[in-house]
């Protein structure tokens, strides 16, 4: 773990400096500089992840013998191919994938961002990196659409979002949920009303959900979902109640300002990605899939945490809480202050949730690191 906290102090060191420099091309320099941590561990990693060898190794060394992996998508095969123009070494579908996942996301962090240093802790702390560590097909195609996004919010530009989004299909097939986005930017979907029910129903029910998908991907290249251990649907009573209450903060930000006409395609936007990522965590407890699903939805957090906090009305706040509490409560003294506190309580929130998956569990099994340089040496 040495490694990756070590990772993350060098990357929030270059941030702080970038933010610090007046210069324009230091400034850059910084931004890259703090980009490489994320970059280079994930590149010279040595069997971490249940993919590592299961997945990436074995399907480089079948395709270097000529043969076809008929469940793996044409854009990754692609990738595949290209690299053994040049070299039969495994190794570089890591170093290039990295550099997709770690340079997509780092550069849409500092584009989009209203917080960069806490982006990059989310992006930390909530695990997608480690994620990236053992789906790593998966988070190339996450980070293309993440990328893409920027074109999202412009009309006469939504058809590189739609592109970017049949090239991340190409990598991994389930990317193609993310066309929904197309439509989610102009009318408020998420309404607690709606979204709250909803997810009630769907923990309720459970396994009786199970066989409606069932019946819809038993035909598919997905049936392999149905049986084994990949059939048992798993929930983290954290990460639901973390999600659950993001989505409320956001809502409530969001009405506030409705109130006031300050709407924004952004609040519009990532308040119906945080409730559908609410919705599909809760399918996650019916079946895997699912689970692996809402990885597109909740990479958004890592722009809209920082969009929603920033749009906080503060004083607002304090005076709806002096209401419920009748004058109580007084926290004018705290005003200044309110949004970082608001910050620290979200990322205790997600290290409880960070230190249960990573640290207890060792879900992605990204724990102990190992370096391809070093393959029989353990770093802890």
């Amino acid at each position: 773990m040495i490694v990756y906290i070590l990772m993350l102090i060098i990357s929030i060191i270059f941030l702080i400096l970038a933010q610090k420099t007046k210069h324009k091309k230091l400034e850059i320099l910084y931004y890259i500089l703090a980009t490489l941590p994320f970059f280079i561990v994930s590149s010279f990693r040595y069997g971490l992840g249940v993919d590592y060898h299961k997945r990436y190794v074995w399907d480089f060394s079948n395709m270097s013998k000529g043969m076809d992996i008929p469940n793996l998508e044409i854009g990754f095969k692609l990738l595949i191919q290209f690299i053994q123009l040049f070299s039969n070494d495994y190794v570089w579908i890591f170093i290039i994938s990295s550099a997709i996942i770690i340079g997509c996301i780092m550069t849409t962090i500092v584009k989009k961002s209203n917080n960069v240093i806490l982006s990059v802790l989310i992006f930390f702390v909530c695990g997608h990196f480690f994620y990236s560590l053992n789906i790593m097909r998966q988070y190339v195609a996450i980070a293309i659409i993440l990328f893409s996004y920027q074109f999202l919010l412009k009309k006469k530009q939504k058809i590189w979002y739609a592109l970017g989004v049949i090239l991340a299909t190409t990598i991994h097939s389930t990317s193609i949920v993310m066309l929904a986005l197309l439509f989610l930017d102009k009318k408020m979907l998420g309404n607690i009303k709606v979204v709250l029910p909803i997810t009630a129903i769907i923990l309720i029910l459970n396994t009786k959900l199970f066989d409606i998908i069932g019946l819809l991907i038993q035909n598919t290249r997905f049936s392999i979902y149905l049986t084994g251990k990949l059939a048992v649907g798993d929930i983290s009573v954290v990460l639901m109640i973390e999600n659950i209450l993001l989505y409320l903060g956001m809502y409530y930000i969001y009405k506030k300002n409705q109130k006031r006409d300050i709407i924004s395609t952004e609040d519009i936007l990532f308040l119906n990605i945080q409730a559908i990522t609410v919705v599909i965590i809760a399918l996650g407890a019916i079946h895997s899939l699912f689970f692996r699903i809402a990885f597109y939805f909740s990479i958004f957090q890592v722009i809209s945490i920082p969009h929603f906090i920033e749009r906080l009305d503060v004083k607002d706040m304090i005076e709806d809480i002096k209401k419920i509490t009748k004058d109580k409560i007084n926290l004018t003294k705290l005003l200044p202050k309110m949004k970082l506190i608001i910050t620290i309580f979200i990322m205790v929130i997600f290290t409880m949730h960070f230190f249960r998956t990573f640290i207890i569990f060792n879900e992605c099994e990204v724990i102990p690191y190992k370096t391809i340089f070093a393959k029989d040496i353990e770093i802890y």
